[in-house]
């Protein structure tokens, strides 16, 4: 599942590849784009977004959503898988003198010019990214604190508080703090709230090197069930008490499978311990 350590990790990729590059061909859905000739100014990761400047002004803006996948070719190789996929399929392709790149199945891709009114408007909207060296965990936690009846679970994945947690590190840095995810943000004091964007920034920032995601360095190569403590583990072992897992369905317009394990995330108290970090 795309988050911002993914986006992190393709702009890492393409940055030095396509920056001060002229595209030959730039499609969104199979519609040939007018910006042949254009040079790639800048290529940056914003959250779960990933952004393209141009040398004219208009920007290209990718959202990889839950499903979408981002592809590198050569370019003989990226043209033969150009020429087999069905015209929409591919939702943004950029072709330069020796490369292909493709986003695939990406839900969200914006072409927007200068003096277009929606120019930067959805990374304008963006909370600060938490992978940025500028990120402040004390300042997301002063801003999530401003949502107080709404369950934890939902405000980490809120980008408008802090961009790039989804699904995964949301449930991994709620084990990690021993929270329970159904927690209303008003229980919660701004130290706790601090530190559970702490473990999630320290998370994601261990998986911006090759090879899976992990929050388990010692299992990194190991089946995908193995290499967390609680995401996509339901009714499988805690695996540090052996309670099984549970998920439930938070918030809505979709609502998101939360994973968590009820001996170590017990309901909240303002007096008890949390768990620590795992």
């Amino acid at each position: 599942m795309p988050e911002g350590d993914t986006i992190h990790r393709i702009a890492a990729q393409v940055a030095p590849r396509l920056t001060g590059k002229t595209l030959e061909r730039v499609t969104t859905q199979g519609l040939v784009r007018d910006f042949a000739g254009r040079t790639v100014l800048s290529v940056a990761a914003h959250g779960k977004h990933l952004v393209i400047e141009l040398d004219n002004g208009a920007s290209l803006r990718a959202h990889l959503g839950m499903n979408g996948r981002f592809r590198a070719y050569s370019r003989a190789e990226g043209d033969a898988m150009l020429a087999k996929m069905s015209p929409g399929r591919a939702s943004l392709a950029l072709v330069i003198a020796d490369s292909v790149f493709l986003w695939i199945g990406a839900p969200t891709i914006e072409v927007s010019h200068r003096r277009d009114p929606r120019h930067g408007m959805a990374v304008a909207s963006l909370g600060p990214d938490i992978l940025t060296d500028a990120f402040d965990s004390a300042v997301a936690a002063e801003r999530a604190a401003e949502h107080g009846s709404r369950p934890i679970a939902e405000v980490l994945l809120d980008q408008r508080i802090a961009a790039g947690i989804g699904n995964v590190y949301k449930s991994e840095a709620l084990f990690a703090a021993g929270i329970d995810p159904r927690t209303r943000v008003a229980q919660l004091d701004l130290d706790t709230l601090e530190r559970i964007y702490a473990v999630a920034r320290t998370q994601m920032l261990a998986n911006l090197g090759p090879g899976p995601r992990t929050t388990r360095a010692s299992l990194a190569g190991a089946p995908k069930d193995a290499r967390y403590f609680v995401y996509s583990r339901s009714g499988k072992p805690c695996t540090r008490c052996n309670t099984a897992i549970e998920c439930i369905a938070q918030g809505d317009n979709p609502p998101r499978w939360t994973w968590w394990c009820p001996t170590c995330q017990p309901p909240w108290r303002a007096d008890r311990v949390t768990a620590g970090s795992a």
